[in-house]
């Protein structure tokens, strides 16, 4: 795995990556580098048709807590994922554990997930939380589906802005 696509999200817990054999490598390749960052659990954002296609997280699941996700390549996910992503996400990393999230090439998905952490988890406000992920020294591209037409900036702005109450109420789907 590329180790540019491999990092942490702000100075956090969580890290974004690619997954596994999307830069090169195998699953091996993707678990030990992983492992040798104490990650312990793997959030997976591939939409159903990918993870099918790629066998994950089945290829993994026996060597991390893993929660698999589906969104759908270049969009939005609903609040509801979204907060289902942060609900797993917030299990994965107390008492100090370490969790990674992971689309196809760590990119979008995995930065809209990461900039909904800094949003629930650091306070960060959405501006903010955008920015830092788009930022070095690991940068990801939240705004993949504004790019390609799929969603305005606007709506991304809300879905990080409903994160603190979606996850406040429950909401799970």
């Amino acid at each position: 795995m590329n180790g540019a696509n491999f990092g942490r999200i702000d100075a956090g817990p969580v890290f974004g990556a690619a997954r596994p054999g999307h830069f090169g490598g195998d699953v091996d390749e993707w678990t030990a580098r992983l492992a040798a960052h104490d990650v312990s659990a793997v959030c997976c954002l591939l939409s159903d048709r990918e993870a099918g296609r790629w066998r994950l997280p089945a290829a993994y699941d026996d060597r991390f807590e893993t929660a698999h996700v589906p969104i759908r390549d270049r969009h939005l996910p609903d609040v509801e994922r979204l907060a289902n992503a942060l609900a797993f996400l917030e299990r994965a990393t107390t008492n100090g554990s370490r969790a990674v999230i992971h689309c196809n090439a760590g990119l979008g998905r995995t930065g809209v997930v990461a900039a909904a952490w800094l949003v629930y988890d650091r306070g960060y406000g959405p501006d903010r939380a955008l920015e830092a992920v788009q930022t070095r020294p690991w940068p990801r591209t939240p705004t993949e589906a504004i790019r390609d037409g799929n969603a305005t900036e606007r709506e991304l702005h809300d879905l990080l802005a409903a994160v603190p109450s979606a996850i406040e109420t429950g909401t799970d789907s």
